[in-house]
């Protein structure tokens, strides 16, 4: 009985349940939309606490301290600085490692990439010890 109608009328069923899906659609949307209009100035990931305009996050990774020692100085710790990405950081890393330490802080002028401009940026932010 059922069968029959569907058959007689695919179109009209076929229209009619898209409707519905449609429907139960916007209402999902809508519920969702409201979800994020009570909370307008927030973002929230994942993992992440949620922090509101204004508002400094707190941190547990320890922050660097300036100057940084090029002669113990990490990859990573040395892009802190900066005009230094990955590819300097390594080089000023790969010299230390190929020359020894640095035995003052003008030496980083002879790192592949680093010139008198950048040396100029970092003198006051870099030491050796």
């Amino acid at each position: 009985m059922i069968g029959g109608f569907v058959e007689k009328n695919k179109k009209t069923v076929i229209a009619i349940l898209s409707g519905f899906i449609l429907f139960g659609s916007g209402i999902s949307l809508g519920t969702g939309l409201n979800e994020l209009k009570a909370q307008p100035n927030s973002v929230q990931f994942s993992g992440l606490e949620e922090i509101e305009p204004g508002e400094i996050a707190s941190s547990s990774v320890e922050e660097k301290q300036f100057p940084i020692n090029i002669n113990t100085a990490s990859a990573i710790d040395l892009e802190l600085l900066p005009g230094i990405g990955p590819s300097k950081a390594q080089a000023i890393v790969d010299y230390r490692e190929t020359y020894g330490k640095f035995k003052a802080i003008s030496e980083i002028d002879n790192v592949s990439g680093i010139g008198p401009a950048t040396f100029e940026r970092l003198k006051a932010l870099i030491t050796v010890k």
